[in-house]
């Protein structure tokens, strides 16, 4: 069984068509599961009303982000799979078929990324799976590319967006599940490489296709989203990167940092377009937050550390080689036009 899961959170216009795709996949044995974040925009009334017992629905009195919805429906679901979607993401009826497939095949696969495209938008990709920088951000392989079929090949990527992903059951028994304080954004890094250290494999299935509204819950550009991407990274590095790599990641970050203040004097880059809609003084002020919330969790994040590096089956030199194989450069990351 697949256990799809769906997080609504004030999703009046999205989650419906969400969990319509969902009904209509042609993969049989499944179950879905919808996790309401304390919505009062009336759409979980909507969601009872249209969908009835078709959905199994689990209500959280609060929002509890990405990360602690996610746990709260793993935690409720009966399947060998979870698959987690974006309540403003739509799919391909085969995807979920696709998918199961794609990680059947592989025993030592526990996770499956998928092909996005951005919704309305014609073969224009959004991501085809995750790829890091050396200070731990992580960004989407192939968005804003078009597609011309150069990644119509199943291949080894990093770790599924959770956007759109599906994971084995098992393997996130064995990492603990989502780290609630995460909230949202890059707890999908932090999910996959906790995998990865684990020892599982993860596949880009390109005949699953799925397709995103992007960023419906906080929209396109704000603080809290800029915050949350920042802070978040900071934790992925503190958390699983080996200490050589650990050590070496704030020269990468202050490179990266000097790229940013280029494309913002250049128009160039998201901090460009984040400064040119709020400000700088505004991004500064985020920075600011960024490392003393990091520093407020640190001996959280360091007893994470120490449980990861416990169980770890990877080494400094097969985390290397990853960085070489899924890794985008800190120039690539602070000038390329990405939309968030």
């Amino acid at each position: 069984m697949v256990s799809a899961i769906v997080l609504n959170w004030n999703g009046k216009d999205v989650t419906p068509e969400c969990v319509e795709s969902l009904l209509r996949q042609s993969y049989g044995l499944r179950e879905i599961i919808v996790v309401d974040n304390g919505s009062t925009d009336g759409s979980l009334e909507l969601i009872r009303r249209e969908f009835g017992a078709r959905v199994k629905i689990v209500e959280n009195a609060r929002n509890l982000g990405f990360a602690g919805g996610c746990n709260v429906g793993i935690r409720a679901a009966a399947g060998e799979y979870i698959a987690l979607i974006n309540s403003d993401a739509t799919l391909d009826t085969e995807w979920m078929s696709e998918l199961v497939k794609g990680i059947e095949r592989t025993p030592s696969m526990g996770m499956a990324a998928c092909k996005i495209y951005f919704a309305g938008q014609e073969g224009i990709l959004e991501n085809t799976g995750q790829v890091v920088t050396r200070d731990g951000l992580g960004r989407t392989r192939g968005r804003l590319e078009k597609d011309v079929g150069q990644y119509d090949h199943r291949s080894a990527v990093l770790c599924p967006s959770g956007c759109a992903a599906l994971y084995r059951r098992k393997m996130l028994d064995e990492i603990d599940l989502f780290d609630e304080r995460f909230f949202a954004y890059a707890d999908d890094i932090d999910i996959g490489i906790r995998g990865r250290l684990l020892g599982y494999k993860c596949f880009y299935i390109p005949t699953a296709v799925a397709y995103h509204k992007l960023s419906a819950s906080f929209g396109l550009l704000s603080s809290f989203k800029a915050y949350l991407v920042e802070r978040n990274r900071l934790w992925v590095l503190i958390k699983c990167y080996p200490l050589r790599h650990l050590a070496a990641a704030p020269l990468h970050t202050l490179v990266r940092y000097g790229y940013h203040f280029y494309g913002i004097f250049r128009h160039r880059g998201p901090a460009a377009r984040f400064v040119e809609k709020i400000s700088l003084w505004n991004l500064l002020g985020i920075m600011i937050k960024v490392y003393l919330s990091t520093l407020w969790n640190l001996p959280h994040l360091l007893r994470e550390r120490r449980k990861i590096w416990r169980q770890s089956k990877a080494d400094a030199r097969e985390f290397e080689l990853w960085l070489k194989q899924y890794g985008i450069s800190a120039r690539d990351a602070a000038l390329n036009e990405i939309s968030y």
